[in-house]
């Protein structure tokens, strides 16, 4: 398996999500040359990650953070609701985990990650543990983030929310054009990516477009976001998916 071409990968996002989030994305690179077997579960997850990561960098507000950092282990992989459960209760999150969906998503894995926040001038704000689950139906799939950076990320504010009794869940869409990395850009790409059409990716072996949904909420210093890159969910369904974790 080649190394995916992390630094192109996220589009067009600020310079300062690049810098802190390509190096562990990287690292993670390499460690799934020595796990063929999950590497294919943690890309998808390393990916949506950055897709959350890109919206928090440019949700973030000025004089809080300037740049996340996420570092995820594969050997620190959990495979039971319990465990991760237990391990974001040792965190003090204040979240409950579902075992399955009442759509049939149900739970397939858990990564702990290491997250740091930075300011402009690359000192660290804050460091934290965040959680990344993954929850399968099929071949179709959602991952579900949480991470206690309520206090340095301001939550977006050019998209439509939903009122679930009282929380406020967000609500985002956009479509993703994944492309090698010595893909050459048409110059109808250009137009696209100019007008927001597409938002370029590069690292896969073909050209492929993707919708990614995600619906993001607070509970307490915890944001929640509940990610979706396989088409197979509407909006609609992930703002349920959201109620039923708060009601847990």
């Amino acid at each position: 398996m080649r190394n995916e071409d992390w630094n192109n990968i996220f589009g067009d996002t600020p310079e300062e999500f690049h810098k802190s989030v390509n190096s562990a994305l990287e690292k993670i690179a390499e460690r799934e040359e020595t796990n063929m077997s999950r590497s294919m579960g943690i890309r998808k997850i390393v990916v949506a990650a950055a897709v959350v990561a890109a919206f928090g960098v440019t949700a973030i507000a000025a004089m809080k953070a300037a740049g996340i950092e996420s570092h995820t282990d594969l050997r620190d992989a959990v495979y039971s609701v319990s465990e991760i459960q237990e391990l974001s209760d040792d965190e003090d999150f204040g979240v409950k985990y579902i075992d399955e969906f009442s759509n049939g998503y149900k739970f397939e894995v858990g990564y702990p990650s290491g997250g740091k926040a930075t300011d402009a001038d690359g000192n660290t704000i804050k460091e934290y543990t965040s959680f990344a689950v993954e929850y399968k139906n099929g071949d179709s799939d959602i991952v579900f983030f949480t991470e206690p950076n309520a206090d340095v990320v301001d939550m977006p504010t050019d998209c439509e929310t939903v009122d679930v009794d009282g929380t406020t869940v967000y609500t985002m869409e956009d479509t993703y054009k994944f492309v090698p990395p010595d893909y050459e850009m048409t110059e109808q790409d250009k137009e696209d990516e100019a007008s927001g059409k597409y938002i370029f990716s590069y690292g896969t072996d073909e050209v492929e477009i993707q919708n990614v949904k995600q619906v993001m909420w607070k509970e307490g210093s915890v944001i929640c976001t509940i990610l979706e890159q396989t088409g197979t969910l509407d909006m609609d369904e992930l703002v349920s998916m959201a109620e039923e974790v708060m009601n847990l």
